[in-house]
């Protein structure tokens, strides 16, 4: 059954529970928004009561208000910003590359949970062992309020990191790493799809492109994007066989996104800043990959979905 609430905006939202953080690291505010905002619509009844109970109780809300899953999509980033690098690693799993930019060869890495998800005692474990974790406290109704709301929010943002293709992915070169495509300089040379038609270049990183770029270019709004997505994007999405629900098989075809992502780069583009050659992803990158990013948004929304409904289910 599908259960709506009244979305806060993401202006209120950030007034509400505290100023969010300039950069964005993943899909940026926007797009895990959107990812938020597609799971609300899917709420069973369990679960849209749980979380309505436990936002309210962390905002300190009284009836009527109500609060949009949107509004703590990004906490997960704010705090790791405030001094929680202890969460730094939770937002990611650096799966190597099985290909090289330029090379048409398909293939991918399978993950290795001994290889990629290394715990560290600075920086934390990685994604797939921290949302279980999460889902875990979430699902306690013995912890507190607080202790749940807290995960609730690291539930939302990480399901949306796992259908991010750069956060599924690491490319190195001589030992060094380019951290899904952080220390990647490109620039992206596109124009804005018409009636607009305007030009656009900037310099900016494979990472940046991938989290905000291929989405924000073409829309000017997260509520926009989220719209089309409803739409457009899912009633046409192939139905997912039961046994994919899983978030081994999410990751799976997030690190095939990203492989996908860069063989399209030019051959011999080098994982550091300093390129010997001017990357350039030009309009032709863009119309290839910017469905595939909006989609990868569906797909993100619909898996937090499952995750939110399944861990709050009353009778499990």
């Amino acid at each position: 059954m599908t259960w709506k609430a009244a979305a806060v905006s993401l202006a209120a939202a950030m007034s509400m529970d505290g100023a969010m953080c300039g950069q964005a690291l993943a899909w940026g505010q926007e797009g895990h928004a959107v990812i938020a905002e597609i799971a609300q619509h899917r709420l069973s009844k369990d679960a849209y009561g749980a979380i309505e109970q436990l936002l309210r109780s962390h905002l300190k809300l009284k009836l009527p208000a109500t609060v949009s899953l949107a509004s703590v999509a990004s906490w997960a980033d704010d705090y790791r910003a405030e001094n929680h690098k202890e969460t730094s690693n939770w937002h990611f799993v650096d799966i190597p590359l099985a290909s090289k930019p330029g090379d048409t060869t398909a293939g991918a890495t399978a993950y290795d949970p001994a290889r990629d998800c290394k715990d560290d005692a600075s920086f934390g474990t990685c994604l797939m062992k921290a949302l279980p974790a999460q889902e875990k406290i979430l699902a306690d109704p013995k912890k507190s309020d607080e202790e749940r709301w807290k995960a609730l929010a690291f539930v939302v943002h990480l399901v949306g990191d796992l259908s991010q293709p750069l956060h599924c992915v690491e490319r190195m070169d001589n030992n060094q790493g380019d951290q899904g495509g952080n220390t990647l300089t490109v620039t992206f040379n596109v124009s804005r799809p018409k009636p607009d038609g305007s030009t656009y270049r900037d310099l900016t990183t494979f990472h940046a492109v991938w989290g905000s770029s291929l989405i924000l270019f073409k829309y000017y709004d997260w509520g926009k994007v989220a719209l089309d997505l409803e739409t457009e994007v899912i009633p046409n999405l192939a139905p997912m066989p039961a046994a994919d629900q899983t978030p081994e098989k999410w990751l799976a075809a997030c690190h095939a996104a990203a492989e996908d992502a860069y063989r399209a780069l030019p051959k011999g583009t080098s994982i550091k800043s300093d390129n010997p050659h001017e990357v350039i992803l030009d309009q032709a990158y863009f119309e290839k990959f910017s469905p595939v990013a909006v989609e990868q948004l569906a797909l993100g929304g619909l898996h937090l979905a499952a995750v939110l409904n399944e861990t709050l289910a009353v009778d499990k």
